[in-house]
């Protein structure tokens, strides 16, 4: 009887985590329902990164920022990399600048809030 017991807690405690984790898997934007969306749409994400973003002081200085992060179920932004970075500062500044972001309008999958992970390509260029 122990055995059987023993046997049937495991398998209970697997399956709960398997559960539990399926709750906090993270998803694709393509896989879902509903994307998640900046408030005010994408233009209005970009208005934000533009007004926001330092670009480095070095003259003619051209690049692209690809950051990867995770949009939590309650929109906060969360778990940033940056993916590509042209360097003099441009990666750390982009992860400064999403630190600073509102919270989005959260991605869906059968109707049920989940984390989403989204990709990011800021252009740089300086003005001089």
């Amino acid at each position: 009887m122990k055995i059987i017991l023993s046997i049937l807690f495991i398998n209970f405690s697997i399956l709960s985590y398997c559960q539990e984790h399926a709750k906090d898997s993270i998803y694709n934007a393509v896989d879902l329902d509903v994307k998640p969306d900046f408030p005010g749409g994408i233009e209005k994400f970009m208005k934000f990164m533009v007004k926001n973003y330092h670009v480095p002081e070095v003259s003619n200085f051209k690049g692209k920022v690809i950051s990867e992060f995770v949009i939590e179920k309650d929109g906060a932004i969360s778990e940033i990399e940056i993916i590509q970075d042209p360097g003099y500062g441009s990666g750390e500044e982009c992860i400064r600048v999403l630190k600073m972001s509102p919270k989005w309008n959260p991605g869906k999958k059968n109707g049920s809030t989940v984390r989403t992970k989204y990709n990011f390509p800021l252009i740089i260029q300086s003005s001089e």
